[in-house]
């Protein structure tokens, strides 16, 4: 490419990021890559046709969460990666663009501040992403993403940009027709595009380039793989209070549902839990904002705010029918337990629900244990089902309580010098009876304990195949803005993960020795709220006896239990 464009570079140390996690030293051998089938040409054209639906209506989480869906058995058929990038594109601009933190940054920013940014993400993703940097195919999802954000009526108005689509179409076709005769090398090939995008972005349709920049900076980012991602100010403050277990806010768990919120959990003496929320409620508005048409990052924006501070909610429970309700509840600060529901379901079997991998998990798993262990109990129950992940470090801690010796995990980045497996202390080792619980929706941390326990042959695996992200990622902060006064970051995935034995995590997940069936509940409402077909509810994580996954684990507990 030609250089169009040059800008003065001043060097920008890489220590402005600080590395969450820290790479392991030995050498790891080469694992295969795990093969899965191929999608049939008919149910490849139904997937296309149902995502569609969902394109045309705007309704960018639900196909995002869709094509991941289909994703996780046919990861490598290009035509559904293709419609799930530009899916993810389409909720990270309404992201960006609803979301107050990121507005008063970029509003704040110069240009040269955002070429600071970019070179440091750059230099990072050169250093320690996990894989080689495809910079030619980086660059044509960044303007991919840039395109789609101009696309975006909202995006629009938040820049006081008054164009028509017209006018929109006209500049964006120019452009397309520009960079398609470039090729990109380097990073520095990246850089000289960008600013030349930005640039006549100014000059033709009187767009900040600061703007265009972060645009383009944050499409490089968040193509990188699915795991991969720019983080807001918020998003980036959300990640440390969910690390340490405390937040401020309403203690609930939300999940886009078409025409709202679904609140999927409330957290157990939580200001949501005091002001009469349950799960399976709706929120359909937010101080008076409705939620319809938000996924569930930006709508989930509405409700942060300051300690103390009150929010106005309208709900809509399951069995009331057409009847919302108002709900004023006050913001406070929420110490999110990760071992939650401890108890003997029976004399002999003890059970603990680990909903999260939290800097405290390990002390306070270890309270659950001794706590058990004072009841009687002679096997346990760890439930793990709806267990996103979290810290590494405290999915290794975990596992290393259940197992003597041996490999708990192994990791493989970039440079297979850098890498080791991750081994058993043999410290304060629990050697009681084990079932583990797992679902669709265990992932990251879970599935190291869950893959780790199954490759030792230490407990019974009970449930359904787990979700498969088998990435691991730091978090890496930087500081933006007038004097450096404000952060956000990147969650950069530097390192894939495997089981003790070598198999793969990622796309694939966790094999249960026991499946469980289990079949999702509908909604009572007596019609549904927009018109559609409700959603199914996925039925609540519990330890009572008519649960399927307790049944069986009271079954093979009592195999196990002589």
């Amino acid at each position: 490419m030609n250089r169009p464009l040059t800008i003065p570079t001043p060097t920008i140390p890489i220590e402005t990021f600080v590395p969450i996690k820290v790479i392991p030293l030995e050498p790891l051998p080469v694992l295969e890559p795990s093969v899965l089938p191929a999608i049939g040409q008919e149910e490849l054209e139904q997937v296309f046709r149902e995502g569609q639906v969902l394109e045309s209506q705007s309704r960018w989480s639900e196909a995002l969460t869709y094509y991941e869906t289909v994703l996780r058995t046919h990861r490598n058929e290009s035509t559904l990666l293709e419609r799930y990038r530009v899916a993810r594109f389409h909720c990270d601009v309404g992201r960006r663009y609803h979301d107050t933190s990121y507005l008063n940054l970029v509003r704040s920013l110069t240009v040269i501040d955002t070429l600071h940014f970019f070179e440091n993400v750059m230099a990072r993703i050169q250093a320690t992403y996990a894989e080689t940097p495809r910079w030619e195919q980086l660059f044509r999802h960044s303007v991919q993403s840039y395109k789609i954000a101009l696309s975006d009526t909202h995006f629009r108005s938040q820049m006081g940009l008054n164009l028509t689509d017209a006018q929109v179409s006209a500049y964006l076709s120019g452009m397309q027709t520009t960079v398609d005769g470039w090729t990109i090398q380097n990073s520095e090939d990246v850089k000289n595009g960008l600013f030349y995008i930005a640039e006549g972005a100014q000059k033709q349709i009187g767009l900040n380039p600061v703007i265009v920049a972060m645009e383009l900076t944050c499409g490089i980012v968040n193509s990188l793989d699915p795991n991969t991602a720019y983080l807001t100010p918020n998003q980036l403050n959300d990640q440390y209070a969910s690390m340490a277990g405390n937040l401020v806010g309403l203690g609930v768990e939300l999940r886009s549902d078409r025409s709202s919120l679904l609140i999927v959990r409330v957290i157990p003496g939580s200001p949501a839990e005091r002001g009469g929320l349950k799960e399976g409620d709706r929120i359909l508005s937010v101080d008076g904002t409705s939620t319809r048409g938000r996924d569930t990052d930006s709508a989930a924006d509405l409700l942060q705010g300051k300690e103390n501070t009150a929010v106005r909610l309208e709900i809509l429970s399951e069995g009331l029918g057409q009847r919302p309700r108002d709900v004023s509840i006050t913001r406070q600060k929420i110490e999110v337990p990760s071992v939650e529901d401890v108890r003997m379901i029976n004399n002999t079997l003890g059970y603990v629900k680990l909903t999260s991998f939290q800097s405290k998990t390990g002390s306070e798993l270890t309270k659950a244990l001794n706590d058990l262990h004072r009841q009687g109990m002679k096997c346990l129950v760890l439930d793990l089902r709806r267990n996103p992940g979290g810290l590494f470090q405290v999915g290794i801690e975990v596992a290393d309580m259940f197992i003597k010796q041996g490999a708990i995990v192994r990791t493989q980045g970039r440079d297979r010098g850098l890498d080791s497996p991750y081994m058993a202390t043999g410290r304060d080792t629990w050697d009681v009876p084990l079932i583990v619980l797992i679902n669709e929706e265990s992932a990251s941390a879970a599935e190291i304990v869950a893959g780790a326990i199954r490759d030792h042959k230490r407990g019974t695996l009970i449930g359904k195949q787990t979700y498969g992200k088998g990435t691991v990622q730091q978090i890496l902060p930087v500081r933006m803005g007038i004097a450096g006064n404000v952060q956000s970051g990147v969650k950069l995935t530097v390192e894939k993960f495997y089981s003790p034995l070598g198999w793969a995590y990622s796309g694939v997940g966790v094999t249960p020795h026991i499946s469980v069936a289990e079949e999702e509940r509908t909604r009572t409402v007596l019609r549904p709220f927009d018109g559609r077909l409700p959603l199914p509810l996925p039925r609540p994580v519990t330890s009572n006896l008519d649960d399927p996954f307790i049944q069986a684990a009271v079954e093979e507990s009592q195999k196990l239990v002589k």
